[in-house]
């Protein structure tokens, strides 16, 4: 995929022109977003956000703005989210945790994305900064972290997005990462009603609505904090990947997976109901991800999209009826 130069400047006029009733932002209207096939994203830059997963951590703030989220397995078998924001901006984000080594795999899809997240030991800190993504975190933009007192330290760090990204100067616009949408229901499939993903210490689930997969973490229902709305997946994507051990750790002695999102390997897609059986490949680091059922490629429902990223050498992890 041939890589994009320009550079994206947000200015603050632009960050607040319009409100959508979620809460959050669109960044005008130039088109889909390639990362959801919502209004308001081709064009305008990404962002990925990292957040706590955890009970002390939930529930979130502005996850349910994310055009796509991916969920990667860390230390002890629990789990983090990369939320990935383009077409809607929240004004808060949140609780923000550290980054991880895959994620730098994820962002190199694109030119020059953003990265917010709080901590890393020094040696991933000098990773990402040599990376192709611009560190947005508390030690570059420290005004616009701030703790929300109701949760524990440090399951509660939160993060002004709209106001930090009116500050960015040197973001790229997002890129095409292989994925396509059409609201049209494909044919085929199986009817699928609900899902559940198995980590060590951790579950993501989703039963199927009239709006799509409402998603359960660790057998709750998750709503936004702030709006308590539900947060809702149009399509989810169980994706088995290759998964080691990277030499990245925490100061407890829990070794970070290392998931590798560059490969081919099956996926699992749900949307509507349905579950369809497909293979998915990623060339290069700089490639998108193309989806294919049957041989030939399979889009996706406009709207949020999950991505799990589960080890290929656990398919008994996923159930999915």
């Amino acid at each position: 995929m041939a890589r994009r130069t320009t550079l994206f400047v947000i200015s603050a006029a632009l960050v607040v022109a319009a409100s959508v009733s979620s809460g959050g932002t669109a960044l005008g209207d130039p088109g889909a977003s390639p990362l959801s096939g919502l209004p308001g994203g081709a064009g305008r830059p990404v962002v990925m956000v990292k957040l706590d997963n955890t009970g002390l951590a939930r529930p979130h703030t502005g996850l349910r703005e994310a055009d796509l989220v991916y969920v990667e397995e860390v230390e002890w078998g629990v789990t983090r989210l990369a939320a990935m924001y383009n077409s809607r901006i929240p004004k808060v984000v949140g609780p923000v945790r550290s980054a991880r080594i895959s994620d730098l795999e994820i962002l190199e899809q694109f030119e020059r994305p953003g990265l917010v997240y709080s901590g890393a030991n020094d040696a991933m800190v000098r990773l990402i900064r040599r990376s192709n993504a611009a560190s947005l975190s508390p030690s570059e933009k420290s005004g616009y972290f701030y703790r929300d007192k109701s949760k524990e330290v440090p399951h509660n760090q939160m993060l002004k997005l709209i106001g930090m990204l009116s500050s960015v100067r040197n973001l790229s616009p997002v890129e095409d990462i292989g994925f396509l949408f059409d609201a049209a229901v494909p044919a085929g499939g199986s009817p699928a009603r609900s899902f559940l993903v198995r980590w060590p210490n951790a579950t993501v689930g989703g039963s199927w609505t009239s709006s799509g997969f409402a998603i359960e973490v660790d057998g709750y229902v998750q709503r936004d904090k702030v709006t308590k709305q539900g947060v809702v997946a149009r399509t989810v994507v169980i994706q088995f990947v290759e998964q080691g051990e990277s030499r990245f750790g925490d100061r407890f002695g829990g070794k970070t997976p290392l998931v590798k999102t560059v490969g081919e390997g099956t996926a699992i897609i749900l949307r509507n109901g349905v579950r369809y059986d497909a293979t998915w490949s990623r060339p290069s680091a700089g490639s998108g991800t193309a989806f294919l059922v049957g041989g030939q490629p399979f889009a996706f429902d406009p709207g949020q999209v999950w991505v799990l990223l589960v080890d290929r050498r656990k398919p008994q992890s996923v159930s999915v009826r």
